[in-house]
């Protein structure tokens, strides 16, 4: 439908991978140099290797599976889906609130009635 739309998903989807990658690759490498107690020369070494690491996999693993999993069709059908299942829910709330507004009505005058008789 709109390809500005699924481009802009895409987009969001990349950058929020590259991000999960790099906190993993940044973990692992703090666990490493906290292990193995490495000085900081090894350590800078970890460090610039977990740079290589998460940009490969961002190369290799991330933005591929994106391109799989969100492709236009796949973006265009979740969206779809999505705005059907939101009217349905606009309708069962507006349901529900009539029904909860009913109930307070009915308990209010209940009380008001038990009141006066009292």
């Amino acid at each position: 439908m709109s390809p500005r739309r699924n481009t802009f998903i895409r987009y969001v989807a990349s950058i929020s991978g590259d991000i999960a990658v790099g906190a993993a690759v940044a973990a692992a490498c703090v666990w490493v140099i906290e292990v193995a107690a490495l000085s900081v020369f090894l350590g800078f070494l970890v460090w610039l290797l977990g740079t290589l690491i998460a940009l490969a996999l961002s190369q290799y693993v991330v933005h591929p599976l994106i391109n799989a999993v969100l492709s236009e069709r796949k973006l265009d059908r979740a969206i779809d889906a999505m705005t059907g299942l939101a009217g349905v829910a606009v309708e069962a709330s507006d349901q529900a609130a009539t029904g909860i507004a009913r109930c307070m009505q009915q308990a209010f005058t209940t009380m008001r009635s038990n009141k006066t008789s009292l």
